[in-house]
């Protein structure tokens, strides 16, 4: 029974194991994309960006649900002080200020795309 019992509690730690190890504020875009858009900035650069920022928002959003149910599954007797509870929700609202972040961007880049390609079609 010990041994059922230390693989709950590892599972059961394994949104905090995540937490800790938070990837969070790594380089969104590749490096060869951020070079792209500066110098050209052409509106297939831009919507290539607007497409890793709106990728990027989704996954951190599937996180942040991920933190959410994590939070929903600890016990009262589990967590009697709520330290976990509350580093589960640290995390979600972490994310979800993230996810926001990633959508504000990806809204810029698809507009300098949707402007710079409409620029283009008015020289043609």
């Amino acid at each position: 029974m010990r041994s059922n019992k230390s693989i709950l509690d590892v599972q059961a730690r394994l949104p905090l194991i995540r937490l800790l190890n938070l990837k969070g504020y790594s380089r969104v875009l590749p490096a060869t994309l951020e070079e792209q858009l500066a110098s050209t900035g052409n509106a297939d650069d831009h919507l290539a960006a607007a497409k890793v920022y709106q990728n990027k928002a989704q996954e951190l959003e599937a996180e942040a649900v991920e933190f959410e149910t994590a939070v929903s599954k600890i016990r009262p007797y589990e967590d009697t002080k709520g330290f976990r509870r509350g580093a589960l929700m640290t995390a979600v609202q972490e994310k979800r200020y993230r996810a926001k972040q990633m959508q504000e961007l990806y809204a810029a880049h698809l507009g300098k795309a949707q402007k710079l390609h409409g620029a283009v079609q008015s020289e043609r």
